[in-house]
């Protein structure tokens, strides 16, 4: 390589010009030109923009090594050599280079059993870019990786250049695919303390995929596996716990490996002692009793782990993010014991010196910063700034929200970098749908989520379908006079036509929300309706008859809501929890109280699946000898409560058989979920509940059941529903599944 030259380029020069100048004081070698030699493509600027060398100064030698460094490191050269001519009364200094040739062409050959454009994908390198043998290997192992993750264990990927006249290359991937196999077996041997079904449960490589397909054999994968097998014997005390080999069989007859694991166990060891040193800002029983191990108790490593992070957490939630916690364990072989000591090095009290933001193109620094849980000044804590990335998450303005910390000016002293990448957060559609409930429906949306980048909200909806319309305006200021006040109005008018009757409502309402925690929030309404019901078939009941006509609802609701999910969007964990207090008869008509209570729960899986649950009930009466309108009644069925019925169908009836809502209603949802891609989810659920009222009593034979398959999507609308649920227990006249399509989440 030319590097390896510079050293005696430099000698030569430096020995000639020296030789006469032995008896008298050496005069300065002074660089009089610099110049490339051998670029054709890359331009002599770009080289000499790169190096320290100027006409005019001394010959040095030092820091012309460091040039052609500097000239190599662009990337474009296969070799760098210095030259050196008299010049002038000084030196000529010549960077002579070779540059790398052109990929022409790059070719794909022996595909025959995966699809050309999805290798091609894999392998990632394109025609027209400099040759690199570095990457040209790397795309070998890429498309390597790729066919054993399809289950061709024996395949081969050998890189072929050839070079083109012009000098340029054409790079050619041989592929030798042999059989696809699948996983015979996972043989665990030497294991006693822990059984081989455990063993194989902390491996991603599994003999079987969906319980029914063979797995496939990947090398990386089964290497990282026997780091997981030493993790998981190491939770279970055996800390001296070694994976002495693992092989990999190949039967190529009949296109089956056997994996086998070979392990040396040791003994197993328990908890001695657990003390702590170092502390003096917080006593040592307080940091205690955030150790998840007990003396005595199987010795676990992650929860050594967890305990460690806990009292880091601790003093970074009292500011001293700065501090150290360092877990001594000593281990004692006589008596199988593993002793914790907890080291801490308790750092200052940490305060942020600037919040930087970048990335918003669009939203305000305003509306950043306010949904920031720390300001400029205050103390930081790593709790609030986890928090404060879920809270610009929920936003619903940013599709990536990244936030790191560097040192400050002083080691008390904090600086956090907030970069976002906003979402499209307006949206003009006009178009036809499809809806479960009107089959074919015209739609129009009109909305900006984020208006003017203040972070308010403006909307217009209108739906027009075969049994049902709607239209509805609205507005909302999420920092209302500047404060964290969300205020803001609607305007509907909505019309349905049902089985029995058809309702036509016309009103608006003023809401306004305040957050009396950080996690929870206080919303009132107060809404004005005014309703008609017609088109009441003659031997329709007494109660849809009494129904009829035009009456007006004037009611407050107040409501607390607690929501500690960690995305609102796509949660995986944390729980919502809801209760709300309508009373109507501030005026109108109508005179009634409902109350309505929910929680939903959601845990996080294995192999990112998360199971979702759901609980809600409700219950209305009317006041003041008014009977509740039906209208504000429960009913059930549908894409937001029981899936495989249709909507509104679980109700109480009358003499006549007809569907009048109930008083009291509960129903239940869980829902499994798996991601495909970003922002697509795969759905399985289960519903359960049903109506009470007007005769109609609790029984548990009664409650109605469906289960199911659904698709998630989050679109730039928001959440997108597509459900197909079966009716579990279906009844004369129903349907045996229903389609269900919606916007929003299910709970």
């Amino acid at each position: 390589m030319g590097p390896r030259r510079i050293g005696f380029s430099i000698f030569f020069v430096w020995t000639l010009w020296s030789l006469p100048l032995l008896a008298q004081e050496p005069r300065p070698i002074i660089v009089k030109d610099l110049a490339v030699q051998g670029n054709r493509r890359v331009q002599a600027a770009v080289v000499l923009a790169r190096i320290r060398t100027k006409v005019g100064e001394s010959f040095d030698p030092g820091k012309l090594r460091d040039d052609v460094k500097a000239v190599f490191a662009l990337g474009f050269f296969d070799d760098v050599e210095l030259r050196t001519e008299d010049f002038e009364g000084g030196v000529k200094v010549i960077f002579v280079v070779v540059e790398r040739p052109l990929v022409r062409e790059v070719r794909f050959e022996g595909v025959k059993s995966l699809r050309l454009e999805d290798v091609q994908e894999k392998a990632a390198l394109r025609p027209g870019g400099l040759y690199n043998p570095v990457e040209v290997q790397a795309v070998s192992e890429r498309i390597l990786a790729y066919y054993e993750e399809q289950g061709y264990f024996g395949a081969q990927v050998t890189p072929d250049l050839e070079r083109l006249l012009e000098g340029d290359v054409q790079v050619t991937f041989l592929i030798f695919e042999g059989r696809k196999m699948g996983i015979e077996r996972i043989e665990i041997e030497g294991n006693q303390g822990l059984t081989a079904s455990q063993v194989k449960g902390a491996m991603q490589t599994q003999e079987r995929q969906f319980f029914i397909l063979r797995g496939t054999a990947q090398r990386k994968l089964f290497d990282e596996d026997m780091d997981r097998i030493v993790a998981l014997y190491a939770d279970h005390g055996y800390v001296q716990a070694r994976v002495e080999s693992h092989d990999i069989l190949v039967d190529e007859s009949r296109g089956r490996v056997t994996l086998r694991v070979k392990i040396v166990e040791g003994p197993q060891f328990r908890v001695g002692k657990i003390d702590v040193k170092g502390t003096q800002v917080l006593p040592a029983e307080e940091i205690l009793r955030l150790v998840r191990l007990k003396e005595g108790e199987v010795f676990s490593r992650s929860r050594l782990r967890q305990s460690t992070q806990a009292i880091f957490e601790l003093y970074s939630s009292i500011g001293r993010s700065a501090s150290e916690v360092n877990p001594v364990t000593p281990t004692d072989p006589a008596t199988r014991l593993v002793h914790i000591s907890f080291e801490i090095k308790e750092g200052p009290e940490v305060r942020v010196e600037r919040i930087n933001i970048s990335g918003n193109t669009r939203s305000s620094e305003t509306v950043i910063r306010r949904e920031m849980r720390l300001a400029e000044g205050e103390i930081y804590a790593t709790q609030k700034l986890i928090r404060s990335r879920q809270r610009l998450l929920n936003l619903g303005f940013f599709e990536e929200v990244t936030i790191s910390t560097v040192p400050g000016s002083t080691p008390d002293r904090i600086v956090i970098n907030v970069e976002v990448k906003e979402r499209p957060t307006g949206l003009f559609s006009v178009g036809v749908g499809y809806s479960s409930v009107d089959k074919i429906v015209g739609t129009l949306d009109v909305s900006q989520r984020n208006l003017f980048g203040r972070g308010q909200e403006l909307f217009f909806r209108a739906r027009l379908g075969s049994s049902s319309s709607l239209a509805n305006l609205g507005f909302t200021e999420p920092y209302f006079l500047d404060r964290p006040i969300a205020a803001g109005f609607d305007i509907f008018n909505t019309s349905r036509v049902f089985s029995d009757f058809s309702q036509k409502s016309t009103g608006g309402d003023l809401r306004a929300s305040y957050p009396l925690t950080e996690f929870t929030r206080g919303f009132v309404t107060y809404k004005f309706e005014r309703s008609k019901v017609s088109d009441v078939e003659n031997e329709a009941s007494t109660a849809l008859k009494e129904a009829e006509g035009t009456s007006d609802t004037s009611s407050i609701t107040g409501s607390l809501v607690r929501d500690a999910r960690d995305n609102i969007f796509e949660p995986t964990r944390g729980s919502r929890h809801s209760i709300s207090l309508q009373v109507a008869g501030l005026g109108g008509d109508n005179r009634f109280v409902k109350s309505v209570a929910s929680t939903a729960w959601f845990f996080p899986l294995p192999a990112d699946f998360v199971i979702g649950f759901n609980l809600e009930g409700g219950a209305v009466e009317g006041f003041g000898g008014k009977e509740v309108p039906i209208f504000e009644r429960f009913f059930l069925g549908g894409p937001n409560t029981i899936r495989g019925l249709k909507v509104r169908s679980l109700s109480p009836t009358d003499e006549t058989g007809a569907k009048i809502g109930g008083t009291s209603m509960f129903f239940g949802n869980v829902e499994l979920t798996y991601p495909l891609i970003p922002h697509f989810r795969l759905a399985a659920f289960f519903d359960a509940g049903d109506v009470y009222g007007f005769g109609k009593g609790f029984a548990v034979e009664d409650i109605r059941k469906s289960a199911g398959l659904g698709f998630r999507w989050f679109s730039p609308i928001g959440p997108i529903r597509f459900d197909w649920g079966y009716n579990l227990d279906r009844k004369e006249g129903e349907k045996t599944s229903q389609f269900q399509f919606s916007i929003g989440g299910p709970f």
